[in-house]
């Protein structure tokens, strides 16, 4: 399956009749995670989640939601993720020795004194930890972002419809960009591809969002260790409650000549 969907339309103008024509619309199609484990010795293999994505970097979108989830804590701790006998369903095979239990591994949000309801939360909570302060950047860096962000959005190009989460080092410079119709499997994919060289945390590196910036991409850059998230929309006041809780600088409206900082602006000098 493709992520750009043809289809033919017919647009509307005020001053001339209408067209018909072949547009470009991005891909939305469900995505199912299956998931392999070991229990009292025996193999057994069960669902866990669906999702809606676009179709590219399945793989590395499972890895990194199993990782945001708390599921697995490392590369090692996946024998191998692949598809089934079809592109729409992809099997996790996780490595005896991690504990799954499909009865726990659930969302759950029970409340904590540590930040309101959006404290330390059960699954994926337990890979939560306060970040480091050891990284601090020119305040003037935040400017660019946003080009970097979009200077390589080839879906969101052709088809207006994509989200994008691009990861940039303490220089400036891009080390991946993935895109998705949703936004949170952006991260998710971002998350897997760094996951599976073995490069996380991410504490040397910033995250930047083309949306709003909400709890779930709070929770999965706290998760991967990344110490500054930006968005070129707005932040929402969960999201900026669990970054205090946890210490992550958060940026929201970041523009060529202005952006507001949220949390902990001591990272930008």
């Amino acid at each position: 399956m493709q992520a750009i969907t043809e289809s033919y339309i017919k647009r509307i103008h005020t001053d001339h009749p209408a067209e018909e024509l072949q547009d470009q619309i991005i891909t939305e199609a469900p995505l199912e995670i299956l998931i392999g484990y070991t229990h009292a010795g025996a193999r057994l293999r069960a669902p866990v989640a669906a999702t809606m994505r676009t179709p590219g970097d399945d793989l590395n979108l499972v890895a990194g939601w199993l990782f945001a989830e708390g599921i697995i804590h490392g590369k090692d701790d996946l024998l191998n993720v692949r598809f089934t006998d079809n592109t729409d369903t992809v099997l996790a095979e996780l490595h005896p020795s991690v504990v799954y239990d499909p009865e726990i591994h659930q969302r759950q949000f029970p409340i904590s004194s540590a930040c309101g309801w959006c404290g330390r939360y059960a699954g994926r909570g337990e890979q939560a930890q306060i970040l480091p302060k050891n990284l601090t950047i020119p305040k003037e860096l935040i400017y660019r972002l946003p080009e970097v962000l979009r200077s390589g959005q080839g879906l969101f190009s052709a088809t207006g419809g994509a989200h994008a989460a691009a990861l940039v080092d303490e220089q400036g410079q891009l080390v991946l960009r993935c895109e998705d119709v949703g936004r949170h499997n952006a991260m998710d994919k971002l998350i897997g591809a760094m996951l599976q060289q073995k490069k996380l945390p991410l504490h040397r590196h910033i995250v930047v969002f083309s949306g709003r910036f909400g709890y779930e991409l709070a929770q999965k850059a706290l998760v991967a260790g990344i110490q500054i998230a930006c968005s070129i929309g707005a932040p929402s006041s969960a999201a900026i409650e669990l970054a205090e809780a946890y210490g992550m600088t958060v940026c929201g409206f970041v523009r060529n000549e202005v952006y507001n900082i949220y949390s902990s602006p001591e990272r930008l000098q």
